[in-house]
């Protein structure tokens, strides 16, 4: 730091030629010459275009041929995920459909199950009121019979009281 004040410094102490003195006042082989100036530069220049044009050209191509496959990748999975939904919702679609048909067959199924049950069920009334029909038939022949059963017993009954009282008297 000390010798780059010194040569900026050099011009303001007045002796003029600040940096000519700056660079006497260097020990030789610090003191920079044209032609190593120029050499420097030219190499710096050469290696910059020979990086340039081998080494940074490739890792560019590289990079851009990455990012290219990137950008690929991510518009085939973009694709994939717009190709998933519509599938996704046509599954919905069916599944909905299927479902419906489900509940509708289901009703059916249940409507048939009560109508059988219904026309059971009328049946065995049916059944039932006929072996109603059939026993009070019975019983009102039975009771018929029991009653001419009892009209004869009782007519029985008062002849004999009746011939009994007879022979006492």
């Amino acid at each position: 730091m000390e010798l780059a004040n010194l040569g900026w410094a050099a011009p303001a102490s007045g002796d003029g030629g600040g940096l000519d003195k700056f660079l006497s006042q260097l020990p030789d082989p610090m003191r920079p010459y044209l032609w190593q100036v120029i050499f420097v530069i030219t190499l710096l220049v050469a290696l910059h275009w020979i990086l340039k044009l081998g080494f940074y050209k490739s890792i560019s191509r590289t990079m851009s041929d990455r990012e290219d496959a990137l950008s690929a990748g991510s518009d085939t999975k973009a694709k994939a995920a717009v190709l998933v939904e519509a599938r996704q919702r046509e599954y919905r679609e069916k599944l909905k459909d299927l479902r419906a048909k489900a509940a509708a067959h289901r009703k059916s199924l249940s409507d048939a199950a009560t109508a059988q049950k219904q026309a059971m069920v009328d049946e065995a009334r049916a059944k039932a009121a006929g072996r109603r029909k059939a026993a009070m038939e019975a019983l009102a022949a039975e009771t018929a019979q029991a009653k001419q059963d009892l009209v004869a017993q009782a007519d029985q009954l008062a002849e004999a009281m009746a011939s009994r009282l007879m022979q006492q008297a």
